[in-house]
């Protein structure tokens, strides 16, 4: 069974997952760009439901198929991070259909995405400290478990990404260092990661955060998912010039938390590989197969397009100077 916006009630009711009297008016919303998955908000007063099914092929490369087992990773990712956080902090899993790989999940609210705000020019420093925080708990309580290192071996969405996210640079340099770092990442498995950890699937208030789309969840290099997340900061820090120095403030804050967080289990190789993983991923969303609709015009993409190269091949840089390059405005 394919999920849509008309079918969608009737799956709900016939498995008795929306509890709202026989009538009772409902909306259904279309949540996400729809790249991988359908995904569902079905709200009825002030019950809702968010539900999500993997499709099969990429919607805008139906011959690229991909492994709905996915799903079923995202489900074990749920059930490990809701026995860590708080209420709220992920979704709680309300039902799993196995058979038409549907997850329905309980709902966390309208607050916008830490990516419309940047969008917006709305920078949180807190909001990114806050991130860096979660992130080191998720690494140092799941760093070097024999149980989760085989339960998550998401090896079809991470070879996925190695294709596609690594293998796509045309500079010799460039694409030879991403690589060596797409390889050390599927080889080296210490952590269990979120592993699509951008500013889109976080949403945010002004006290604590909520993080979805687990569904790359695998066990493997930390620095890929504190990388991921400065990446999209950093983004938005060269698209637009006059909040660099805010976005470079959030990410040494991001950065700082993370570091502090994980204390003794940081890794020595941490800061060179996130800011590695940081200008690939740079790289990837504006010349790559999945692009950022925000930068549009082609000045930033010079500017992301040097900055993000010096954090791959510069092996001097750290954190410390990538910030005191990227608060410039130029």
């Amino acid at each position: 069974m394919t999920i849509d916006k008309d079918n969608i009630a009737e799956y709900l009711n016939a498995r008795h997952l929306f509890p709202v009297p026989l009538g009772t008016e409902y909306t259904v919303e279309a949540l996400g760009g729809g790249f991988l998955n359908t995904v569902l908000r079905v709200q009825a007063g002030e019950h809702a439901l968010v539900v999500k099914q993997a499709l099969d092929a990429l919607r805008l490369f139906p011959d690229l198929k991909v492994t709905t087992d996915r799903i079923v990773f995202e489900r074990k990712a749920l059930e490990v991070l809701n026995r860590f956080f708080p209420d709220g902090t992920v979704p709680p899993i309300i039902h799993f259909d196995d058979d038409n790989r549907v997850l329905v999940m309980g709902d966390l609210g309208r607050k916008p995405s830490v990516e419309q705000s940047l969008i917006e020019g709305r920078v949180n420093p807190e909001t990114a400290e806050r991130l860096g925080t979660f992130l080191a708990e998720l690494h140092r309580r799941t760093f070097d478990d024999p149980v989760l290192r085989a339960e998550f071996n998401n090896e079809g969405m991470q070879s996925l990404r190695l294709q596609y996210c690594f293998y796509f640079l045309s500079d010799p340099a460039l694409l030879d260092a991403a690589r060596r770092l797409g390889q050390r990442f599927t080889q080296e498995k210490r952590v269990l990661l979120h592993a699509d950890f951008w500013t889109a699937s976080v949403m945010a208030d002004d006290t604590r955060i909520h993080v979805f789309d687990l569904e790359f969840a695998y066990y493997g290099h930390p620095s890929q998912d504190i990388g991921f997340m400065m990446a999209h900061y950093l983004l938005h820090a060269r698209n637009t010039p006059h909040l660099a120095g805010s976005v470079v403030t959030a990410v040494r804050r991001l950065w700082t938390a993370y570091v502090q967080g994980m204390a003794h289990r940081l890794l020595a190789d941490a800061e060179r590989a996130a800011l590695q993983q940081a200008g690939v991923e740079m790289l990837f969303r504006i010349d790559g197969i999945n692009r950022v609709k925000y930068v549009t015009d082609d000045a930033a993409r010079v500017r992301i397009r040097a900055f993000a190269s010096r954090l791959i091949l510069d092996d001097q840089m750290t954190v410390e100077r990538m910030c005191a390059l990227g608060s410039s405005s130029s």
